[in-house]
């Protein structure tokens, strides 16, 4: 198993698309640090809240961590290189798994280069304008926490979603779409319709829930966590189930 795992970080590596993974969570933590700190009042900065706040920046990962987790499924269906990955591993669930663990790696490192672009913005700034960032605040490292298991939950169900809709373009777009539009528009029909109790357990807002910075019509953390594990559980084994049974010759 760890030679599968060494192998799918490889494959993770040396893939075009990873120098973008990185510059995209740069940018986007970098600009979302400064945005945080310049549009907060003074006063408001010494709170708890505004720390707390830098913390879900990293927020922004989570997207990445989806996006990763689907095509290091998808990208082995579209170039047609899982057929020589089954032959050499017979056990299909055994690649799933080693992908999943070396997405989950993956995905912690770039919320890790999150963190460390955010404190490169804000230690220096903060500490010349004489603000506290609260890291010996127990909420702050609790929050983190938060945050670095929503990245995993994220990364998990991408790549669930990529077992069951192995066409990489369909699986992105579709989830994209959903993500943004399609549970947003769900909820205000369920809404319009006064029928929305069940709209915190949809996939998205459970996983939104899970991240520990609440919100209106999500869970409480540890049930948004528990339903978002139960998709991952439910996909995963619908895909793992197309998987062993898809023809790859």
């Amino acid at each position: 198993m760890s030679a599968l795992v060494v192998s799918e970080l490889l494959k993770i590596r040396t893939t075009r698309s990873f120098w973008g993974y990185v510059s995209a969570i740069a940018l986007l933590t970098g600009v979302g640090a400064a945005a945080h700190i310049g549009s907060t009042q003074e006063a408001a900065r010494h709170e708890l809240s505004f720390t707390l706040g830098l913390v879900d920046i990293v927020g922004v990962a989570v997207v990445i961590a989806i996006i990763l987790g689907i095509t290091i499924v998808t990208n082995e269906f579209r170039h047609g290189t899982i057929t020589p990955t089954f032959l050499v591993e017979p056990r299909r669930e055994r690649v799933l798994g080693a992908k999943a663990i070396a997405g989950v790696a993956f995905a912690l490192a770039f919320a890790a280069l999150a963190f460390v672009v955010i404190a490169a913005v804000a230690i220096p700034w903060l500490t010349i304008i004489d603000v506290p960032l609260r890291l010996g605040d127990g909420d702050v490292w609790t929050r983190i926490a938060e945050q670095l298991l929503a990245v995993v939950l994220w990364t998990l169900l991408g790549v669930a979603i990529g077992t069951v809709v192995q066409n990489q373009v369909a699986a992105l777009v579709g989830t994209l779409v959903w993500i943004f539009l399609g549970e947003n528009l769900l909820v205000g029909l369920a809404s319009l319709l006064d029928f929305d109790t069940w709209a915190e357990y949809l996939p998205f807002h459970a996983l939104d829930a899970a991240d520990g910075s609440g919100g209106d019509n999500l869970l409480s953390y540890w049930p948004g966590v528990v339903v978002s594990v139960g998709w991952i559980a439910l996909l995963g084994a619908a895909g793992t189930w197309r998987t062993r049974r898809r023809d790859i010759t």
